[in-house]
């Protein structure tokens, strides 16, 4: 069986069939959350913050990292929401984004092996993205 290997600067996760059932805290996600957009795009993470504290502290492996706010500079803000969030756990990351700058963004700041999220199937997108 194939096993995905993610990891944070100190901390492994191993994804497969045959692995412990992982549990990814999502909430870290302006999509329909219309304060943390608003807070995130003027650059106040504290919300991020107690979030990802939440959500870890709630038995969460791992956090799933959005920023996708219209109008707003995805690939910078989702590389300082990655940089704050590892700042205060050590859990792995899933960067989550459909736009190919804010991923680069986002892996760029990374430490460790993330877990690429919302990327579409198309193998154009999926040579961008290697």
């Amino acid at each position: 069986m194939t096993v995905t290997l993610v990891s944070s600067a100190s901390r492994e996760v191993r994804i497969g069939f045959d692995e412990r059932f992982v549990v990814i805290g999502e909430r870290i996600n302006p999509t329909g959350r219309k304060i943390l957009a608003e807070e995130m795009k003027a650059g106040n993470f504290d919300r991020v913050v107690s979030d990802a504290l939440a959500q870890v502290a709630a038995g969460a492996h791992m956090l799933d990292v959005n920023a996708g706010i219209p109008l707003a500079d995805e690939p910078a803000i989702l590389a300082r929401a990655i940089q704050i969030v590892q700042s205060v756990t050590d859990v792995p990351l899933s960067i989550d984004s459909s736009i190919v700058a804010a991923l680069e963004a986002g892996l760029a700041v990374y430490q460790g092996k993330a877990l690429v999220n919302s990327v579409t199937g198309e193998e154009d997108r999926l040579e961008t993205v290697r």
